[in-house]
């Protein structure tokens, strides 16, 4: 195995980066705040990785593995975790599927046995499959049955023609609906196995020891082929596009996307500063001017998304009352001209660049937070960019900002999707979902 040591600023440093001989890496950093282990394993595969016709795979292997091996029997990880008084999670997302495990830092190892036996000895029983695709179903459908969840989705498969981002992450209906299990054991067969693996251990512990353990739990694990790469890009926009979704609602909603680039890109501090400035807090652009100024929103947000490929900027916005969205627009189109044209002042600036560096540091204190934090900037750049990261925030200038704001923010690059009602009676409870 080989063996790097990262220093890193901030709750970051002494992170211990290794790499099994059969491709595992394990990210260790020792956190001695409270006697708890989180213990997280990171695959690099999500809805980016699934073919045409095949949407969904990686949300329903991330069901699957909670239904057990041949050593786990059903209902038996959660019921191991509940004995040892711990937790346990998964999510999914376009890059990646995670698993992970909170316990006491005196009795966390059966997390290794676990994880060490499901990444490749996961049970797909027929029955078990047929069971969990109606719970999926059922997951997919409650996502398409609230205004933001709906109106997102057919966004971003406007936006997006070619690359996968297009697809949502619970997959479309029709390609669930007749998924079969032997294609999904396919699928777990392609992308887990250690080398297309992340494992993150952050908590009460010694390091070398622990590394020890992991030797022990996956050394004997064998490595996969490597997975097929996702070699489709999407090509350049070259004009506005709009789209309409109707829905039973009385509040209209208006959601603005626009063409950005990755995480590894130098631009992305500059965005990420320009969401900041744009929507958080009360003293942001966006809240001053349309919730404050003129009132025309209940809800207003500006979002640049990290991801491994190019991704798109987000505005989102309700409106308020009569207010329509087309003046809604106009001023958020004016206050995006504002700053590209370099009205942004130094104090908006360095406002933006101490809310960024506070939310870094007050929501990295559990032990969940930083294996989070490892777990998906390994997954999706490179460690480096911790240390980096605030370094680079705050090297950003206004002028930065501004040519950020005027390479990407543009007409040609966005795709603008309205909801707006169907004529029919409205859901009683018609509030901000987006919040």
């Amino acid at each position: 195995m080989s063996s790097l040591e990262i220093p890193s600023a901030f709750a970051m440093e002494d992170v211990r980066r290794t790499v099994l001989d059969n491709g595992l890496v394990v990210l260790a950093k020792e956190v001695h705040t409270s006697p708890i282990v989180t213990a997280m394993i990171w695959y690099r595969v999500g809805s980016r990785n699934e073919e045409l016709g095949q949407t969904g795979k990686s949300h329903f292997l991330e069901h699957m593995l909670f239904k057990g091996t041949e050593r786990f029997k059903k209902g038996q990880i959660d019921l191991i975790t509940l004995k040892n008084g711990g937790g346990n999670n998964a999510f999914t997302s376009h890059d990646f599927t995670a698993y992970y495990f909170n316990f006491a830092s005196d009795r966390w190892d059966v997390a290794l046995e676990i994880e060490s036996d499901r990444i490749i000895n996961c049970a797909f029983d027929p029955e078990e499959f047929e069971a969990e695709k109606k719970v999926v179903i059922e997951e997919l459908k409650t996502g398409l049955d609230s205004p933001w969840g709906l109106l997102l989705q057919e966004q971003e498969a406007a936006a997006f023609k070619v690359h996968p981002y297009r697809n949502p992450i619970v997959g479309w209906l029709q390609d669930v609906e007749r998924a079969t299990v032997e294609e999904q054991q396919a699928y777990y067969r392609r992308y887990y196995h250690p080398n297309n693996a992340v494992l993150v251990l952050a908590g009460d512990f010694e390091t070398n020891e622990v590394l020890t353990k992991v030797e022990r739990a996956f050394g004997s694990v064998p490595a996969g082929a490597p997975p097929p790469p996702m070699l489709l890009k999407e090509p350049p926009q070259r004009g506005e596009r709009r789209l309409i979704v109707r829905w039973r609602s009385k509040v209209p909603r208006l959601a603005i996307a626009y063409h950005a680039p990755q995480i590894a890109h130098v631009d992305s501090y500059a965005l990420q500063v320009l969401g900041v400035v744009l929507s958080e807090g009360k003293a942001s652009r966006f809240y001053q001017r349309l919730v404050e100024r003129e009132q025309s929103v209940t809800f207003v947000s500006a979002e640049y998304g990290e991801s491994k490929d190019p991704t798109l900027f987000h505005i989102r916005a309700e409106a308020r009352g009569d207010h329509s969205i087309g003046e809604i627009e106009t001023s958020i189109y004016d206050e995006l001209g504002r700053i590209a044209g370099g009205q942004l002042n130094e104090h908006e600036l360095d406002r933006a660049k101490h809310q960024i560096e506070a939310h870094f540091i007050l929501s990295r204190e559990r032990t969940l937070d930083q294996a989070i934090l490892l777990g998906q900037i390994e997954t999706l750049y490179d460690l480096d960019y911790i240390d980096s990261y605030l370094p680079r925030i705050n090297a950003v200038t206004a002028a930065d900002v501004a040519a950020a704001c005027s390479r990407y923010l543009n007409e040609d690059s966005r795709t603008v999707a309205l909801l707006l009602s169907d004529g029919s009676e409205p859901i009683e409870d018609d509030e901000s979902e987006a919040g």
